[in-house]
């Protein structure tokens, strides 16, 4: 796959990641210009239905979610009978590595990065997609620390099938029974409840650098995962707080009615966790007996406040009466199903999203730059603070995107690829280059527009670049297919294409191309190429087959028959007289006749054994 270039577009770099259904490849995207990770099916699974099915479902997933702590999709394709899906290329390690590697992470680390793999957990169950497959392993960190959510392999949308077990731990399961939640493990069906239950043992393995849960086969783990308690993380680990303790125990809770509802209220109790370090702030949802208790109870009170009204009211005269029934039926009317809009300025749009809710409202997210506020921050809202609300009503917060201002500097003389990525890590929205002809060196950027200067981050910005001279790549090697799409895509003509034969070369490859690896070409430049053609094995008899020739001008021929019975004329002459040894192949071995004609009469017939 090395150097293969996909649908034309896609030049395979290097192998970055290997999984049971697919390959992962880094490779250059020369219609972008940027490097980017290609998801391969594996060869062997394209006939495979089932394996077909999870392959597209992971795209249709992908597609679904665009968030900047998930691994984001480009494009979906398919080469011949290669399946692919192209994603965003993350230059980093994952989250597994990072443990091997540290042993265990800073709890405040831990909290930080947990809270970004819950705002990509939020936000694919807000587009309605579970991912039922959260491990370390599913988790990147680039170099620059920040954290990306992968692989939507068997993600489902709202619609989770079971989970299958083999025994001993050697057949196959359904993602990675070290972080199932207990309902996977059951072969239930797996909801949101059972992405944060995932996310709680990721979080026990950062912060302790073990699972809460081991074994020596899969169905001894998974029983764990059903029937055990997790232990405390501060019995293994110095440095966790109480609060952290807690919040990753509920997250762990074998009842799912009882673990965190959403991603968004376990990021709340994570935040705390800072603040708070000694814990007491989480509570979990009160199971049936305990609300038919408290429900019993509202209707004793009830009752109890029932007789002392009456008391009331027998004292108090009519006009009394009236007005305070008055009272209680304008206030109702004011309060019932609504509530207060409280103020969100200032917050995460997580945490806020959150507090609307848990009010029974909820929310819509418009974008917009700020020189006020940081990115993610809510800057303005749709309802002033105080106002009443309909629960259900759609409330409008604006969320900063940051600043739109940077400094485009002069980026000429220097690489086309290191302005992009430059441009790319300010934010700047559309950056596209132009190629001409220039004595600068191939790539280099030539001129700048708009001029060097503050610009906003939407103006769209164009690089000249010397371009139109291309560096012949190595063809040897490759099939004519893929020859001539190379060729193509850096803007090259195919032409002649001829047949040669290099006994150390495979079959229909390059051996040769009429332009040297290395020569700069002008585009539009045409090269030829020699593919190999096997030559068939040939046979040869022990000695020369002699013919006497008894008169000048005789018209010999010479016809050969193979064991096989095909027939062939292997000599046609005029010889005068004496004797001649004809040389003679075959290809086939054994003994063949061979048939000695001269003028038309058949003079002689030899057997002559080939080896």
């Amino acid at each position: 796959m090395i150097g293969r270039v996909i649908s034309g577009r896609y030049v395979v770099q290097a192998v970055v990641g290997t999984g049971g259904m697919a390959v992962v490849y880094r490779a250059f995207d020369q219609k972008k210009n940027r490097i980017v990770a290609i998801k391969v099916l594996r060869p062997e699974y394209e006939s495979d239905e089932e394996f077909v099915r999870r392959f597209s479902r992971e795209a249709e997933a992908a597609s679904k979610v665009s968030h900047e702590n998930i691994v984001n999709m480009l494009d979906v394709g398919i080469d011949g009978d290669m399946r692919y899906i192209v994603m965003e290329y993350v230059d980093g390690q994952t989250l597994k590595d990072m443990i091997r590697q540290r042993g265990t992470i800073h709890p405040d680390t831990a909290i930080r990065m947990t809270i970004r793999i819950l705002a990509a957990v939020d936000h694919a169950h807000r587009n309605g997609i579970v991912h039922r497959d959260i491990k370390p392993q599913n988790i990147l960190v680039d170099n620059q620390g920040r954290v990306k959510v992968a692989d939507f392999g068997i993600a489902r949308l709202k619609a989770a099938q079971t989970t299958r077990l083999e025994d001993g731990g050697t057949g196959s399961a359904l993602g990675s029974v070290h972080y199932f939640s207990p309902e996977q493990a059951r072969g239930e069906v797996a909801d949101e409840k059972s992405d944060l239950y995932s996310v709680g043992v990721v979080m026990y393995e950062m912060l302790t650098g073990r699972v809460p849960f081991d074994g020596e086969t899969s169905v001894s783990v998974a029983l764990k995962h059903v029937s055990e308690a997790p232990q405390s993380m501060r019995d293994q680990q110095e440095g966790i707080s109480k609060a952290l303790d807690e919040v990753v125990m509920r997250a762990l809770c074998k009842d799912a009615s009882k673990r965190y509802q959403t991603a968004a209220e376990m990021a709340a109790d994570l935040r705390k966790t800072i603040s708070h370090p000694q814990g007491g702030f989480v509570t979990y949802p009160k199971d049936e007996d305990e609300l038919e208790r408290e429900k019993e109870e509202r209707r004793r009170q009830r009752a109890r406040d029932r007789r002392r009204l009456r008391r009331t009211m027998l004292i108090c005269i009519g006009v009394g009466v009236l007005l305070i029934l008055a009272a209680g039926a304008w206030y109702f009317a004011s309060t019932v199903n609504t509530y207060v809009m409280p103020d969100l300025v200032g917050q995460d749009l997580l945490l806020a999203q959150d507090a609307i809710e848990q009010l029974g409202g909820s929310v819509e997210a418009e974008y917009s730059y700020s020189e006020e506020f940081e990115e993610g921050v809510v800057i303005g809202q749709s309802r002033r603070v105080g106002a009443r609300v309909k629960q259900g009503v759609p409330v409008a917060l604006t969320v900063s995107q940051g600043t739109q201002w940077y400094y485009l500097e002069d980026y000429t003389g220097q690489s086309e690829a290191e302005a992009v990525d430059a441009l790319s890590a300010l934010g700047v929205e559309s950056v596209d280059a132009i190629y001409v002809q220039s004595e600068a060196p191939v790539g280099t950027v030539v001129a700048v527009a708009p001029e060097p200067g503050r610009q906003a981050k939407d103006t769209p910005v164009m690089f000249t670049v010397s371009g139109r001279r291309i560096m012949m790549p190595s063809l040897t090697g490759f099939t004519l297919e893929n020859a001539r799409a190379l060729i193509e895509a850096e803007g090259m003509v195919l032409g002649t294409v001829t047949e040669g034969y290099a006994a150390d070369a495979l079959p229909n490859t390059v051996i040769a191309q009429s332009v040297a690896a290395g020569t700069e070409l002008l585009t539009g430049a045409t090269v030829e190429i020699t593919v190999n053609q096997p030559q068939e094995t040939l046979y040869y008899p022990a000695s020369k087959l002699s013919v006497v020739v008894p008169l000048n001008g005789s018209n010999v021929q010479l016809t050969m028959v193979a064991p096989s019975g095909d027939a062939q004329e292997v000599y046609h002459g005029v010889l005068n007289t004496g004797t001649y040894r004809i040389a003679l192949s075959s290809a086939e071995p054994g003994e063949h006749t061979v048939n000695i004609y001269m003028d038309g009469v058949l003079m002689e017939s030899q057997t002559v054994r080939f080896e």
